[in-house]
């Protein structure tokens, strides 16, 4: 699949996911950064003082987040205010989640 990152600006992503752990949980917000799309992704293990700490946090491409959840594409243009909780982590292909 070809991605075009700049159709889809960047992704809040927390630094857990990107070590492998399962998103816990996903929102859309509408972001004051232009360059975001309001998608906030949280691990299993993000609590609130590791959600309350900027730097747990990176901006992922699209391809980058096709890479670790293919489905956070296919609803990319949810509106804002969408809020998934678990249903996300549930319905991701992940082998650890169990």
């Amino acid at each position: 699949m070809e991605i075009n990152n700049s159709e889809y600006g960047g992704f809040l992503v927390s630094k857990n996911i990107t070590l492998g752990l399962p998103i816990r949980y996903s929102f859309r917000e509408k972001s004051s950064i232009p360059h975001l799309n309001g998608w906030n992704l949280y691990s299993i293990n993000d609590d609130e003082e590791y959600i309350n700490d900027s730097r747990n946090f990176a901006i992922l491409s699209a391809e980058s987040i096709y890479g670790i959840s293919p489905i956070m594409l296919e609803i990319f243009n949810a509106p804002y205010g969408t809020d998934l909780g678990n249903g996300v982590t549930q319905y991701r292909m992940i082998s650890s989640f169990k």
